[in-house]
């Protein structure tokens, strides 16, 4: 399967991955033949890019790292303590608890996590989605940094609810598809002192939780807020969730921007790594996310096309790739397999392409 933006799409052709909401209602499903109207659906929801079937006769199959079920739950959840703050109490606590329980004890059991595929969410609920995959990639993160079951609870809890503090804000500011006056963007900070004040007023609920609303937009260099805190001074949960929340933001569509490919992501974070951000989480995040996801349309440095099919988790930047066009752009009569992680290392990805014609 390969992923393509809806302009590209043609009626007939099949759609590969289900396509969810957030709330994980299915707008599509697997194997639906495209009809005009449902682009003009999709398009309308804010999404800009589906999965679809190449013509060889076989489809890439991707595990998802939770259940969607499991996730179905977060997402009801975290919604409903959002949408209507008088759920966030004890009892909803309990409840988001026993959900990381179950997400924590998934992601334990699962060798070599590795993040293979960019969600299609609308944008219109982008939140909730959103708050799901900051949890998940946090928690991913530590393991790989060695925490032992009750921490990854208390970080995933505290990072599911880390932009709690948002349900006090105002929504023409929060869902503005323009750039923010200065005034706005003083009131949008506000969501991390709100969020602590939230959570500092429920009583099953670590302090070690709670600190991750009031700190994950502070930066390792101290240019952050709300405090400015710098280096160590800030909570080592905070400055991982700070890494996770701003791919998840980067990697999926907003109402004021288009989002980005995961490569060009990973190297911002990379790139801010040690200032913005904590170095050595840096390094285990980045471990665990696949540079080219599954359905990337890729270039080579020896000029042929294609688009990746499966990635390895010790060969994160060399992917397993479907050549579809040669290096004077002519589709090849019979397509083949690359294995970059095999192959010689002078043959690299260069680029990433999103227009890449299937038929």
């Amino acid at each position: 399967m390969i992923s393509m933006p809806l302009n590209m799409i043609k009626e007939g052709m099949v759609n590969a991955k289900p396509i969810y909401t957030s709330r994980e209602l299915m707008l599509l499903d697997e194997g639906a033949v495209i009809k005009k109207s449902y682009l003009d659906r999709l398009e309308e929801l804010g999404i800009r890019s589906i999965y679809i079937r190449d013509d060889l006769g076989d489809k890439e199959i991707i595990h998802d790292i939770v259940r969607k079920q499991l996730k179905v739950e977060s997402l009801a959840t975290i919604e409903k303590i959002m949408s209507n703050i008088c759920y966030c109490n004890e009892t909803e606590i309990e409840r988001v608890k026993n959900i990381i329980t179950d997400i924590v004890e998934s992601l334990l059991v699962t060798e070599d996590v590795l993040v293979n595929l960019c969600e299609i969410r609308t944008i219109d609920d982008y939140t909730y989605g959103h708050s799901v995959n900051v949890a998940i990639l946090s928690m991913i993160t530590a393991i790989n940094l060695g925490y032992d079951k009750e921490q990854l609870m208390d970080l995933g809890v505290g990072a599911l609810l880390h932009d709690i503090g948002k349900t006090r804000l105002c929504l023409d500011i929060l869902n503005k598809p323009s750039s923010l006056t200065k005034n706005e963007f003083e009131q949008i900070k506000k969501h991390t002192v709100f969020g602590y004040e939230i959570l500092n007023n429920i009583k099953n609920l670590s302090s070690d939780s709670k600190i991750i609303a009031l700190s994950h937009h502070e930066r390792y260099d101290g240019d952050g807020y709300p405090h400015n805190a710098k280096g160590d001074s800030i909570h080592e949960f905070a400055r991982i969730v700070s890494i996770a929340d701003v791919y998840d933001a980067l990697t999926n569509n907003r109402v004021y921007r288009s989002k980005i490919s995961v490569d060009k992501a990973l190297d911002y974070i990379t790139s801010v790594s040690g200032e913005q951000f904590d170095g050595k989480i840096v390094d285990k995040f980045i471990s665990n996310i696949a540079r080219y996801p599954v359905g990337q349309g890729i270039i080579l440095n020896t000029g042929f096309r294609g688009y990746v099919v499966l990635n390895k988790k010790n060969h994160i930047s060399r992917p397993t790739v479907r050549i579809l066009y040669n290096n004077l752009g002519e589709r090849l009569k019979v397509p083949y397999i690359i294995d970059l992680s095999e192959s010689e290392d002078s043959i690299k990805v260069v680029g990433t392409i999103d227009d890449i014609e299937l038929f």
